[in-house]
């Protein structure tokens, strides 16, 4: 199921509705029963997210947009800024039953396996 370590647009620079966009650092996990898609998008609220499935490839919009302050900054690392990043869905993947979850700046991404794809063991008569 390494498929989905394939990035669709290998971290480049992109823009998403005129804004500059970055891909998210994220990790890919596999277990015995999923897939997970872990993107740190720090201080991207959850009603920033738009997270997709649609022929058979997942894809992360995020906006993060820092508050603004009412006095001019000093100094200001955190732009503006759109993440975006596609993965195409291995084969054996529940896409209904996709779910998602953002805790502490994380986005959960948990892919279920279908039961015909999980590892099973055969009895040996």
């Amino acid at each position: 199921m390494s498929d989905l370590a394939m990035r669709e647009n290998n971290g480049a620079k992109a823009t998403v509705y005129g804004r500059r966009a970055v891909a998210p650092p994220v990790d890919v996990f596999e277990s015995a029963d999923d897939l997970l898609i872990i993107a740190d998008i720090a201080g991207v609220p959850s009603g920033g997210i738009d997270l997709r499935v649609e022929n058979g490839t997942i894809t992360l919009n995020a906006k993060h947009a820092p508050a603004k302050d009412e006095l001019p900054a000093l100094a200001r690392e955190y732009d503006e800024v759109d993440f975006a990043t596609t993965f195409r869905i291995p084969a054996g993947i529940e896409t209904g039953a996709i779910s998602a979850e953002t805790k502490n700046g994380t986005l959960v991404v948990r892919l279920p396996k279908a039961t015909t794809a999980k590892p099973r063991k055969i009895a040996v008569g």
